[in-house]
């Protein structure tokens, strides 16, 4: 019994190296220009010893864009589970929305020029989003309980507003090079999603 665990972590720790050298190359040569030849020798297997852990490249394709959605829903449970104001939460919430697709998005440029994969990459994330969505909505909902949203507003449409902002905004300055710097990006989004864009009250 103890050796099966042992084979089997040592089994997830290869792949783990698998999806990393996969992600390496994916990101220095492009999706078409990859072969599964590349990853055995990046990874230091026998391509044999490669087509154990994933049958061909589209699974290995699929198999990293799993993983990245699983980080990503296990923060947002993380994040959703604290104990802190709905705001405070929400803020933590679009800093890793926006980090992971910052981080990620030569992937998902390579993801939207393989149209077959695409397809099939979405029906696997399809369960992990929607836990991420999940986990949103709650700090959104917590938000409205607290006073700090407007409850009139759907829970559905807030959350696509902000999934609209943090996706448009960030892919146009990751593609068109605006001048406007990561963080003061995310900083500006947070602020025009949570106070909209009217001046603030002035003090007397």
């Amino acid at each position: 019994m103890i050796y099966q665990s042992l084979k089997e972590k040592q089994r997830q720790e290869r792949e783990n190296l698998i999806l990393q050298a996969t992600q390496e190359l994916l990101l220095e040569r492009g999706y078409f220009d990859t072969s599964m030849g590349e990853i055995a020798l990046r990874v230091g297997v026998a391509k044999g010893t490669l087509y154990q852990h994933f049958e061909s490249k589209e699974a290995l394709m699929i198999a990293l864009f799993k993983r990245e959605f699983e980080d990503l829903q296990s923060e947002t449970a993380r994040i959703a589970q604290m104990q802190e104001g709905a705001q405070v939460k929400l803020s933590m919430a679009i800093d890793e929305l926006c980090h992971q697709l910052v981080d990620k998005h030569p992937l998902f440029f390579i993801l939207r020029h393989a149209a077959d994969l695409e397809t099939e990459v979405h029906a696997e994330i399809k369960d992990a989003f929607a836990t991420v969505r999940k986990n949103i909505a709650a700090i959104l909902d917590q938000g409205k309980e607290e006073g700090l949203f407007n409850t009139a507003l759907s829970t559905e449409v807030m959350q696509e507003a902000l999934f609209g902002i943090i996706v448009s905004r960030l892919f146009k300055n990751l593609h068109q090079g605006l001048s406007v710097q990561y963080e003061d990006l995310v900083d500006n989004l947070k602020c025009i999603y949570l106070h909209g864009i009217t001046a603030p009250a002035a003090t007397a």
